[in-house]
């Protein structure tokens, strides 16, 4: 393990495998749980709460075969290990099935691994949406979820309304943001493990959707580091930039070192997607 405290004093992690990673290079996962059809088309949500056990996807993929269904989408809560259920919604296509609704999630409360079911209706018979679940949750904590539209007129518009004080403004904020989320790390039992909180840092940036933090150097006997990120949600918006266009989250990075260091730090953006640079990359070092 590399520690904080330990004698390994500079750490580098480099991928494993060298995959170039562009804006013309992702794999984009929806999580809408929205769906849109013509009005031929009948479909239908479930929402579910099973027990976990082996099989049950097989399952419920038969149960889906035996009343003629389409599984159109499906979502499954995440989970800790030691829980005896998981939550999950489906969409399923019944426009050839010869199963009612209604008859069809009776079908599916008659099994044994079935905890709970509740049938979601379409609306306006074209719109098909999760109404049950409620609210969104990371790390039990409440999210919400920003399309690039909204947080795009939310950024653009501090910026426009109040210039550089616009951008001042969003900077402290991500500070803060980053200030908490390195605290939040930290009680993730590796507060002592450099790379651990590096690592969370990372999954988290990417599992949020923020960016891709693909490599970095740090130096913890120098106080320094480097980034570099692809798809940086602030920078995409502000393609055709002269100029390095990261505030916010050039500020949740400076928060989460400030934090990480235990003292302040200066972090610049030295290359930016928004200026046509392949990725954007941050130096940090303390101050």
């Amino acid at each position: 393990m590399t520690t904080k405290g330990g004698d390994m004093q500079h750490l580098q992690v480099y991928p494993k495998v060298a995959v170039a990673i562009t804006s013309k290079h992702f794999n984009p996962l929806n999580l809408g749980r929205m769906m849109f059809s013509d009005k031929n088309r009948k479909i239908y949500g479930i929402a579910l709460k099973c027990k976990v056990e082996k099989g049950v996807l097989t399952k419920l993929s038969e149960i889906a075969d035996k009343i003629g269904a389409i599984t159109r989408f499906i979502q499954v809560s995440m989970t800790e290990v030691s829980e005896p259920s998981v939550k999950a919604i489906a969409f399923l296509d019944l426009s050839d099935s010869n199963t009612a609704p209604e008859e069809a999630l009776e079908i599916v409360r008659k099994h044994e691994f079935i905890l709970e079911a509740q049938l979601i209706k379409p609306r306006a018979n074209c719109l098909i949406f999760d109404d049950y679940f409620f609210p969104l949750v990371v790390a039990d904590e409440r999210a919400v979820i920003f399309r690039k539209k909204v947080y795009g007129a939310l950024f653009a518009g501090v910026r426009e309304k109040f210039g550089s004080a616009g951008e001042a403004m969003l900077y402290y904020q991500g500070f803060n943001v980053g200030y908490a989320l390195c605290a939040s790390h930290m009680s993730m039992n590796c507060a002592e493990d450099t790379e651990c909180l590096i690592e969370t840092a990372k999954a988290f940036s990417r599992t949020l959707g923020w960016a891709i933090i693909d490599h970095y150097k740090i130096d913890l006997k120098r106080g320094k580091g480097k980034l570099r990120v692809y798809q940086n949600f602030e920078c995409e918006i502000g393609k055709g930039s002269k100029k390095a266009y990261s505030h916010f989250y050039r500020g949740v990075i400076a928060g989460w070192f400030h934090k990480f260091f235990g003292k302040p730090v200066d972090v610049k953006e030295t290359k930016c997607i928004a200026k046509g640079d392949a990725y954007c990359e941050f130096l940090i070092r303390t101050i």
